[in-house]
């Protein structure tokens, strides 16, 4: 059987509406969305939810991702509750330490072992409820998380290696993959595709470095791509503009780019070490646009259908 695949919709207030993305994501073959949370910069992922479920006849639909540095586990709780019980079976919910949410309210980060905690409250409040995940990208997070959650959504680029060792890292946890990915057909359009995410890329390698076997100047070209980004505009073409070797590589490492059998037969590569699930990111630019020839290549890496 094939993974699920979702987009995640990740438009600023009121360039484009949730559940006609939702609508356009189904016909082009995926099984629903994500919603991501940023108050500042789009809508309600929560109430958006409700919206797509109610509206579509989408197979999955939850908040992706749900900043625990801005919301209570007790509130998140109650309203994946609330949402499961209206639509039995079609919610998943992704939650994180929050990224753009937190930094816009100047808020500090969650440690990781407040975070923890903040998981394992939500746990509790959810046991038997509907499909949780926990956002990660570095290996101390990815382990936590699949400890405390039970399933990982890890974002730590497109490398089958390092995909590798988070999936041992989640010790039989559900993996789920954040895969930025874009149809495109020149390398123009790729540095077009990768610049509204590749500073905060760049902020996952700056984090971990070792994890993601980069060094010396190399990692001082990826920190000056991550130093760039502005996340007041995250998500968005101005969110940062930093040109020079970082691009690059941070590009190569995070996005998969070219016409559809290249990104097939990447996706294939990351779906043989062991994918329960797939999340496209809808910041990439293009994304939308050219969804469906997305969708088909997708799909058909995760196929298990030799003939695909």
């Amino acid at each position: 059987m094939t993974p699920p695949v979702l987009l995640n919709v990740a438009r600023p207030w009121g360039e484009a509406d949730p559940v006609a993305l939702a609508a356009r994501a189904l016909e082009a073959g995926l099984d629903g969305v994500g919603l991501a949370d940023s108050p500042r910069l789009f809508p309600d992922p929560l109430v958006e939810t409700a919206r797509v479920l109610a509206g579509t006849d989408a197979r999955l639909a939850g908040p992706c991702v749900l900043g625990l540095g801005l919301r209570h586990p007790a509130t998140v709780a109650g309203a994946v509750r609330t949402l499961a019980a209206h639509h039995p079976g079609r919610v998943v919910a992704v939650v994180g330490r929050g990224e753009s949410s937190v930094r816009n309210e100047g808020l500090p980060v969650p440690s990781l072992p407040e975070h923890e905690a903040a998981m394992r409250a939500l746990r509790e409040l959810l046991v038997d409820g509907p499909t949780l995940l926990g956002a990660a990208s570095g290996p101390r997070t990815i382990a936590a998380t699949a400890v405390a959650l039970g399933g990982v959504l890890v974002d730590v680029g497109t490398d089958p290696a390092v995909l590798a060792r988070a999936v041992g890292l989640a010790h039989g946890a559900a993996v789920w993959v954040f895969l930025r990915a874009a149809v495109t057909s020149c390398v123009e359009e790729a540095d077009a595709a990768a610049r509204p995410v590749l500073g905060s890329c760049a902020a996952r390698i700056a984090g971990a470095p070792d994890w993601y076997g980069v060094g010396g100047d190399e990692l001082a070209h990826v920190r000056a791509v991550a130093a760039a980004h502005d996340y007041r505009r995250h998500g968005t073409a101005a969110a940062g503009h930093a040109t020079g070797p970082g691009d690059a590589l941070v590009r190569e490492r995070f996005l998969v780019t070219g016409d559809g059998p290249t990104i097939t037969a990447r996706v294939r590569e990351l779906a043989a070490v062991g994918v329960d699930g797939v999340v496209l990111a809808g910041a990439v630019a293009g994304v939308t646009e050219r969804l469906a020839e997305l969708a088909t290549a997708v799909t058909a890496g995760l196929s298990t259908d030799p003939r695909e």
